[in-house]
């Protein structure tokens, strides 16, 4: 920031001294028979651009709106770091309130017993040893069977899954930034089916049901205002921090149940309330062999994102409501595998690596295909901010077209004419818009602020081509331009899908208005009656 309205000042600061330097050249250079220009007198310069021709001029000024792209980009780049340090707040009310939430679960694990013979080879002890040399054998070892155990965990996802749910937004401020939170409060249903594991792997011998466990993953764990007790099976159970020990699911909360007495072959019902916070938007990983999800807010701007689009959704001023229906087709991982399958994958990068390193399997990932909401501002503040700055040049061209044609008016009529220096600070001064236009944004929001900036740059160009030019009239239709300009630039940056096409309405404006301007240049200028003749 500071080294941005440094380089204004030291730009302001040049162009007094370039000011002062012509003054002081053209008093040094002044005729003998001519009385000295007092200070501040740049009358000279005036003379000096009279006998410039116009293409001179116009290639002048047009020099002359590419150089105002210096005080410009440092705007721009004032506008980038204001925008970081927005990010930063933003970032810092994340970290407290609760950042973009992914709801994967639930889903169970249960821990199983694979018990199977293994052949190993042992060498003989001394006294079988012995009894083989009394009967002449060399046999030195011998073949043993041994039973071995291992326990396992296979993960099993829900046959039926709802998530059913509200949420509230809701601005939060730090320092001068503030940022849309939300506050969801969420249903989510459904039921588990006790599956045959034997398919899993061989020799299973025993299916420890009544060690499951049901974990969820969440995202963002510390942004929880409440969890209910769960519901399953006809029995409560209270949820604990963690996963498990699921490393499917690196962030969330579980609760160990006993599933054994769920019937085989018949589905167990859960349910639970979970009331949780969070920023940016509210994802959900449709785990269930069919998986629904719905969604109401008050907020007006839903962004629908993810890897699946709802399939039913209302938008109003009031706000929005959404249902996604969700096949477990979409996704590449089963209902029923081991956890070995997915011990490799923690987060969503650990996918992509996957994508890119197909020939090296590392597991599922239940976070490959979400679905849900970003809560979008619709016009962010400092995008405008930024995009307003890319117009820049553009706007000062056409203002700097609009007073040349007015100024040609002014010509022809032999009156008095801006010369190249007060063009320089015409141009300071609409880049100073940008400026005005960021300092006031951030404390009045955009809409105020841009009306305050523009009007302030309209009257400031306006009052000094007024006091340049001596006459009203260039002065109105110059300050009429520029309120065409800044309101033109004000819809598009509203427009979010028509801006290309009204911005290149505007440069078609300006190109008619430029060959309308210069279409009499190669024109020679009338003569002018000689004073012998003015009798006849």
């Amino acid at each position: 920031m500071f080294v941005a309205v440094f380089w204004i000042f030291v730009a302001v600061a040049l162009s007094a001294v370039g000011v002062t330097i012509l003054w002081f050249w053209f008093k040094v250079n002044t005729p003998e028979d001519e009385a000295a220009p007092r200070w501040g007198d740049l009358r000279p310069l005036s003379r000096m651009s009279a006998r410039s021709s116009a293409i001179l001029r116009m290639v002048a000024t047009a020099i002359l709106a590419g150089l105002m792209t210096i005080p410009v980009s440092f705007i721009d780049d004032l506008t980038n770091e204001r925008y970081d340090r927005y990010s930063q707040a933003v970032n810092g009310i994340s970290w407290t309130w609760g950042a973009s939430q992914t709801l994967a679960g639930p889903l169970l694990s249960v821990p199983y017993t694979v018990r199977y013979q293994l052949s190993e080879t042992v060498p003989l002890s001394a006294v079988e040893l012995a009894l083989e040399q009394s009967r002449s054998s060399d046999r030195t070892t011998k073949e043993v069977l041994r039973t071995v155990e291992d326990s396992r965990v296979a993960v099993i996802l829900p046959d039926d899954l709802q998530v059913e749910g509200h949420v509230d937004t809701e601005l939060r401020s730090r320092s001068i930034y503030s940022t849309l939170v939300y506050t969801a409060d969420l249903t989510v249903s459904g039921s588990f089916s006790k599956p045959d594991l034997s398919g899993l792997r061989p020799h299973i011998s025993e299916v420890h049901w009544d060690k499951a466990t049901l974990a969820v993953g969440l995202s963002d764990t510390k942004a929880i205002r409440g969890v209910s007790e769960l519901d399953i099976a006809g029995q409560k159970h209270k949820f604990l921090p963690g996963s498990g020990g699921l490393k499917a699911l690196p962030t969330g909360f579980s609760s160990p149940v006993d599933m054994s007495y769920a019937s085989d072959g018949e589905p167990a019902g859960f349910r639970f309330d979970i009331s949780v916070g969070g920023t940016t938007g509210l994802f959900f990983a449709p785990l269930g062999v069919n998986s629904r999800f719905r969604l109401s807010s008050s907020w007006p701007h839903p962004n629908f994102s993810g890897s699946g689009l709802p399939t039913n959704r209302e938008i109003t001023p009031k706000g929005f409501t959404a249902e996604w229906d969700i096949p477990n087709l979409v996704r590449n991982y089963p209902q029923l595998d081991d956890m070995e399958k997915w011990e490799n994958v923690n987060t969503v990068e650990n996918f992509s690596q996957y994508m890119t390193e197909k020939n090296e399997q590392i597991g599922h990932n239940l976070l490959e295909y979400t679905a849900g909401v970003e809560f979008f501002e619709p016009i962010f503040h400092y995008s405008l901010l930024i995009r307003s700055t890319k117009y820049a040049v553009l706007f000062i061209a056409l203002t700097f077209l609009g007073v040349m044609i007015f100024e040609n008016y002014s010509i022809r009529l032999n009156l008095a004419r801006l010369n190249i220096a007060q063009y320089c600070i015409i141009g300071l001064g609409l880049s100073l818009f940008y400026l005005t236009l960021l300092a006031l944004s951030e404390h009045l929001g955009f809409t105020p602020a841009y009306l305050i900036a523009s009007a302030i740059n309209v009257v400031m160009t306006s009052g000094y081509v007024l006091a340049a030019l001596r006459r009203a009239q260039p002065a109105v239709l110059t300050a009429g331009v520029q309120a065409i300009l800044y309101a033109m630039l004000f819809f598009i940056l509203r427009m979010e899908d028509y801006a290309l096409l009204a911005g290149t309405a505007l440069l078609l404006l300006a190109m008619a208005a430029l060959m309308i301007a210069t279409r009499n240049i190669n024109r020679p200028e009338p003569e002018e009656p000689q004073a012998g003749h003015q009798g006849h």
